[in-house]
């Protein structure tokens, strides 16, 4: 009996892995549109309903035309787009674009092109243009406009229209459209047949009596698509050697189908609202209702229930109008494996033959998985942990054994009884095989070690408490961590511990030069016995690391809390050399199709590759996988453009140099870098010339504002690098002016100039007049001050001693002649004689001013001169003489003279000059010597310490408004000179 119920829920369990594994081949067959990532854009987060024309031009802008309009579309921002003001209002019916010109047609009639400055052209104003509405516009290499209409087929060259075709087959209401090849010939189509442009005979010729819609396969090929999906033909056409077909064909919408890079056919109404044929550009003829093998079911969430158009953008995604919105298909570079339960469900590994192997955990399900495939369930005992020994031989876990699997064959090691002694249920957890013991662990059993004869106790060892990870490096050393913050290294049983408190709960350990630790602080390379941080941008792409990975290339790939993060080899290496380095990295998280975080619960690794190419990873959604040598990557680069610069008071279009008004020194520019594959991930970089001397490093931020400008020129500069790294060609420019206000103005502030210049000297001939006067009114207080002298000597004085002159003559005037008294008497009233003489004349100089300038100086060096007669002396006047101040003549003879006795005492010179400048614009007096010259601290300072005759001469000089300077070099001789302005030195002046 229980051998029937063991055979009965082994087959029950291989029914049930089969049955799963149908159902996710079936899912997964094909190009499974889980393989892609879908963004809808609705009116709740600012998409146009009602989407009926979809176009790309080449700059990188999505437009489309809508029931409210034109809008156009960055990647991130819906814009509406309001046509140059001056122009009739019109409704759009179909737009079309050739390079970054959009053309329009109108509901009822006419043709005009938008160019990207922002001008509106119209096109249907000449002789011979339709009168008629235009359906369809095509440009060929030559620049001429094919439009086809209700009138027939048109043709704009040069500036003039030509009717092409016409009659009953082309005077319809339904055309479908217009197409240029790969070689710039034009087909066309509409419901009556099929035709292609005889460029020599400048006419079509039908090439068949189908209709339906033109379309450009990956390899040159031009197709027609059936309505509602009724079939899809071949009719030929090839690339050109300067484009593929992919380039021509981007970025122009289809209401019927259109093919993907990878050939596979979208198509729309077949009859559901979208079905895929995988592989249909390979085929001549096909029917996409009956050869789909990827349909939508009716509950796929589009934005809304009627597919309207299908177009492929210039970066490769797909995009789809409904009536509510629209709705992005870009294909995931991480794709799901089909095991998609929680990825603590899930244990890894692969086999000596390079067979990837899943143990799902819960239901024991062992999968087999292959790239490109669906998983497949391997019928047979329970599997809940798999993993690898040192020699790639699979170890397979099920409740009662570990089955060693390699291509010589299987086998099965038994695990320990129960209590009891009986064989009983384990739920493996996890299985690690160092060449000498395999090691299991089992909430039944604890940590147990098989060494190839029996299962030995956890006590049998010496290992560390709280073994949190395990791992084994290539050298069959384990390396285990422990929850107290311990990384272990055992070999033969001796424990070697270190710190790893710093990368706080480990995640994983990964042996390799350098090993590799992690945890959910960070990561880390041990070297030299040390734990050594890896720096990054982001920190958190470090963080809990449960798995890593090394391509056949050199790159790593580590499976962490934010998704999966790829390192190129020469960046990785250049880390480990300098470890002040942040390392350089690629991340690939839920937009690139990575579910959620990786995974921590199973304590195994959970990265893997088998041949270097096809890499492995479980994470929290599920098992998925990356096919390195497929990765697509966005070669497009990106485009940036400045959209439009603002004040507080006015916005201005971008469009032209601006010249900003008076007083706009603060405002705010928004530019972007139209691109649909994944905007959010665009850096750009932005400097404006005159004020940043460097670029600035903005991040994914599309607006800058700068305050307190300058008036002036500058040049605003942008630029972008996509998520793959490709930087744009050109930079963004946009020159403006910052107009000066009237107060910023040249004229103004030389005005100001003027103005405080005129200021200045009228303060300075004030002052100058202020301390004239005073200097005047101390003078003339000195002058009353000499004559009151000057009277009191004369008057009382003088006045005196002649009264007793005369007194003491007549008494001298009676003594007898020879008296001896009387001879007395005599050189007496001499001697008084010349005492009056003396003070009449101190009374003349007292009212009649000081002495020549230059008779005191003769009088100064004469006495020197009789000093020091070894010394010879000259004074030399220059210029016409001037009759000086007498304020000024008096100080500048004691200054004078107090220089000449320096230069007489100390300057042990032979020749000593004074020059006397009169000059138009100062009074010049200087001493010059050829002595020993000043003392270096003397000539410094311009004293000496002790003495008070230099600045005794400074306090003069400035008491005259004039300047003193002391000019002197060792053995050279000095030179002392004063110069006295000529409005205060002159007389009268």
């Amino acid at each position: 009996m229980k051998v029937f119920l063991t055979s009965l829920r082994q087959a029950l369990h291989g029914l049930a892995g089969l049955l799963a594994a149908a159902a996710m081949q079936a899912a997964a067959a094909g190009p499974a549109l889980s393989n892609y990532q879908h963004t809808r854009w609705t009116q709740e987060n600012g998409g146009p309903p009602q989407v009926s024309a979809m176009v790309q031009t080449s700059d990188g802008w999505l437009w489309l035309n809508t029931i409210d309009g034109l809008y156009r579309f960055d990647g991130l921002r819906f814009e509406r787009y309001a046509l140059p003001g001056g122009t009739a209002p019109k409704r759009i019916f179909n737009i079309e674009a050739h390079g970054r010109d959009l053309y329009l047609t109108y509901l009822g009639r006419g043709l005009a092109v938008l160019h990207p400055d922002g001008r509106l052209e119209e096109l249907s104003a000449g002789a011979g243009s339709p009168e008629r509405p235009i359906f369809a516009v095509a440009v060929d290499a030559e620049g001429s406009i094919w439009t086809a209409g209700v009138e027939g087929l048109h043709r704009l060259h040069k500036g003039r229209w030509t009717l092409v075709q016409e009659g009953p087959e082309w005077r319809t209401s339904e055309f479908g459209s217009l197409l240029r090849d790969g070689d710039g010939t034009i087909w066309a189509a509409n419901a009556y047949g099929t035709w292609r442009l005889d460029r020599t005979r400048g006419r079509f010729d039908k090439l068949s009596g189908r209709g339906g819609r033109l379309a450009l396969a990956p390899d040159g090929g031009v197709w027609l698509l059936g309505d509602r999906a009724e079939y899809a033909l071949r009719l030929g056409g090839s690339a050109s050697a300067g484009a593929t077909a992919a380039d021509v064909d981007a970025g122009y919408a289809h209401n019927t189908g259109l093919f993907d890079a990878d050939g596979t056919l979208w198509s729309l109404e077949c009859p559901e609202r979208l079905c895929l044929v995988p592989d249909a550009a390979k085929r001549s003829a096909l029917a996409p209702r009956r050869d789909a093998s990827v349909r939508m079911p009716p509950s796929f969430p589009l934005s809304g229930n009627d597919a309207a158009l299908v177009m492929r953008d210039r970066e490769g995604d797909l995009w789809i109008s409904t009536e509510a919105g629209l709705d992005r298909f870009r294909a995931k570079r991480v794709l799901p494996s089909g095991l998609a339960k929680s990825g603590d469900r899930y244990t890894i590994a692969a086999d000596d033959t390079g067979q990837v192997w899943a143990a799902e955990k819960g239901t024991g399900t062992l999968w087999r998985l292959a790239p490109g495939q669906a998983p497949r369930a391997e019928p047979g005992a329970w599997a809940n942990v798999v993993a690898n020994s040192p020699d790639d031989t699979l170890l397979v876990a099920g409740k009662r054994s570990i089955q060693r699997r390699s291509r010589t064959g299987r086998e099965d090691i038994s695990l320990p009884p129960g209590p009891d002694g009986k064989p009983t249920d384990m739920h493996v957890i996890g299985i690690l095989d160092d060449g000498k013991i395999m090691w299991v662990a089992a909430p039944e059993a604890g940590l147990i070690g098989w060494n190839g004869k029996a299962w030995l106790p956890r006590s049998a060892f010496n290992l560390p408490r709280d073994i949190y990870l395990a791992v084994r490096d290539e050298d069959g050393r384990l390396w285990l961590a422990t929850s107290e913050g311990k990384l272990v290294r055992y070999q033969d049983g001796r424990l070697t511990s270190y710190d790893m408190r710093m990368l706080g709960m480990g995640s994983g350990i990964f042996p390799g030069e350098p090993l590799v630790v992690s945890g959910d602080k960070g990561s880390a390379v041990f070297e030299n016995g040390t734990l050594r941080l890896l720096r990054a941008a982001d920190p958190d792409v470090l963080r809990n690391v449960s798995g890593l990975v090394v391509g056949a290339d050199g790159d790593r790939w580590l499976n962490g809390t934010a998704g999966l993060v790829h390192v190129q080899a020469a960046d990785w290496q250049r880390a480990m050399r300098d470890p002040t380095t942040s390392l350089r990295y690629e991340l690939f998280d839920a937009p690139e199709g990575f579910p959620g975080q990786s995974t921590v619960g199973t304590r195994m690794p959970t990265a893997l590759t088998a041949d270097g190419r096809h890499l492995w990873f479980v994470a929290g959604g599920g098992v998925v996988t990356v096919d390195t040598a497929s990765l697509r990557r966005n070669t497009v680069a990106p485009q940036p453009l400045i959209l439009d610069l603002a004040t507080d008071q006015q916005r201005f279009d971008a469009a032209a140099p601006l010249r900003l008004p008076p007083g706009s020194n603060n405002f705010r520019i928004r530019y972007t870098a139209p691109a649909l594959r994944a905007p959010e991930r665009l850096q750009f970089q932005y400097r404006l010339d005159g004020v940043d001397a460097l670029w600035q490093d903005a991040g994914t931020r599309r607006m800058t504002a700068y305050t307190n400008v300058a008036p002036g020129d500058y040049v605003f500069r942008v630029r972008a690098v996509n998520e793959d790294g490709v930087a744009s060609a050109q930079d963004a420019a946009l020159r403006l002016t910052v107009e000066p206000t009237l107060a910023q103005s040249l004229p103004f502030r030389i005005a100001c100039g003027v103005l405080l210049a005129a200021l200045a000297y009228a303060l300075h001939r004030y002052r100058v007049r202020q301390l004239t006067r005073r200097l005047t009114e101390r003078l003339q207080v000195r002058n009353d001050e000499r004559e009151r002298i000057a009277r009191t000597l004369h008057d009382t004085i003088l006045q005196a001693v002649q009264v007793l002159m005369l007194r003491l003559d007549g008494l001298a005037a009676s003594l007898p002649d020879g008296d001896r008294a009387r001879d007395e008497l005599r050189r007496a009233l001499g001697d008084a004689a010349g005492a009056i003489d003396a003070g009449r004349d101190q009374v003349h100089a007292l009212r009649g001013g000081a002495p020549r300038l230059e008779d005191a100086i003769e009088d100064c060096a004469a006495t020197l001169r009789g000093i020091h007669p070894g010394v010879a002396f000259a004074l030399r006047i220059e210029g016409r003489e001037r009759r000086l101040d007498d304020a000024v003549a008096d100080e500048a003879a004691h200054i004078v003279c107090e220089a000449l006795r320096n230069a007489f005492a100390h300057a042990g010179a032979r020749r000593i000059e004074v020059v006397l400048g009169y000059g138009r614009r100062a009074f010049d007096a200087s001493v010059r010597d050829d002595g020993r010259g000043l003392d270096a601290e003397v000539a410094r300072t311009g004293y000496r310490s002790g003495h008070w005759g230099l600045i005794g001469m400074r306090e003069r000089a400035e008491r005259i408004g004039a300047r003193l300077a002391l000019e002197s070099r060792p053995g050279g001789g000095t030179a002392v000179v004063l110069a006295v302005p000529a409005a205060r030195a002159y007389a009268g002046a």
